[in-house]
């Protein structure tokens, strides 16, 4: 896709913006020295725009690559783009006023922008989830890279689900809610005891279970999908690469819930646990197998069309 159809593309612009804050971003991290939770307060809004900006750009390549001829991709684009930027605005004005984004319920207004952060990504979600289902039901696409970007879309899509295990209040703050004591609204921690510090720029507890983690995996398992697929564009469809897809997609959505079970047991990821570890260890393994041998294959180019 040349430049100037990327122009016309609302995920692009939105991933551009989202390129420009980061930049932005940065020096604060260095110049302002005021913490949140352990973390400079612009840790959070850096993460964030790192993520919706890739997950624009790849967004976009799949849109536009298979379905252009779509008549509501352009409205689909400018809802995720809207969504994503009203999340980006409240968490980056909640860094600047050093307080925190999500689970704050201590004013009025910081519950507003909580309700409105929930609500705007639900939104995100299910028209991220329309995306996938058209390219399911989408017929003209070589099946190995229909499947490569179903799977990518769907375990994002699972990914982002999660999320809801984290906005759930727990019962100590159910019952302070219940005494007329707002502080917060859920947490991403699950376990008991004290965290710790948490690993450097992205704050995942070692300790305890931590759903950012799973969260992130499954978002960004994505682009690895939509890169596969890209690869696989110049490949021969065969039988052959479309299982080792489907296999690498088991494997990685099997992980990601595997996962999400560790974190609500209240144990960490990153905690060598015998039968978790070992499930992961495999798991990595099976899927290098897999895109090892996806990548080895000679580059058979067919004049076959793909959308």
């Amino acid at each position: 896709m040349e430049f100037a159809n990327y122009r016309k593309q609302p995920l692009f612009w939105n991933g551009m913006v989202m390129a420009v804050l980061t930049v932005a971003i940065l020096p604060l991290l260095f110049l302002d020295t005021r913490t949140l939770l352990g973390t400079s307060v612009w840790t959070k809004p850096l993460k964030f725009t790192l993520s919706v900006g890739l997950y624009s750009f790849t967004t976009v390549w799949v849109i536009f690559t298979f379905l252009k001829d779509w008549k509501h991709q352009q409205k689909i684009q400018m809802v995720l783009t809207v969504t994503s930027a009203i999340e980006i605005f409240f968490i980056t004005l909640q860094a600047a006023r050093g307080e925190a984004s999500h689970f704050n319920i201590t004013t009025t207004w910081n519950q507003i922008v909580y309700s409105v952060m929930g609500t705007s990504i639900s939104i995100f979600w299910v028209f991220h989830l329309w995306i996938g289902y058209q390219i399911f039901k989408k017929e003209s696409i070589f099946q190995s890279v229909k499947e490569s970007l179903v799977w990518g879309l769907g375990i994002a899509g699972f990914a982002m689900i999660i999320a809801f295990f984290m906005t759930s209040p727990r019962p100590d703050q159910m019952e302070s809610i219940k005494q007329g004591i707002f502080q917060a609204s859920g947490t991403h921690n699950f376990g008991t005891g004290d965290p710790g510090k948490g690993i450097i720029f992205f704050g995942w507890s070692t300790k305890i279970g931590d759903m950012r983690v799973p969260h992130f995996f499954g978002m960004h398992v994505m682009q690895i999908f939509v890169f596969l697929a890209a690869f696989l564009m110049g490949k021969r469809n065969s039988i052959q690469n479309l299982l080792l897809v489907r296999t690498t997609g088991i494997v990685l959505l099997l992980m990601n819930v595997v996962m999400v079970i560790q974190t609500l047991n209240g144990e960490s990821v990153f905690y060598i646990n015998p039968v978790y570890t070992s499930i992961y260890g495999i798991s990595i393994v099976i899927v290098f197998l897999c895109l090892f041998k996806l990548v080895i294959q000679p580059k058979i180019f067919s004049h076959e069309a793909t959308v």
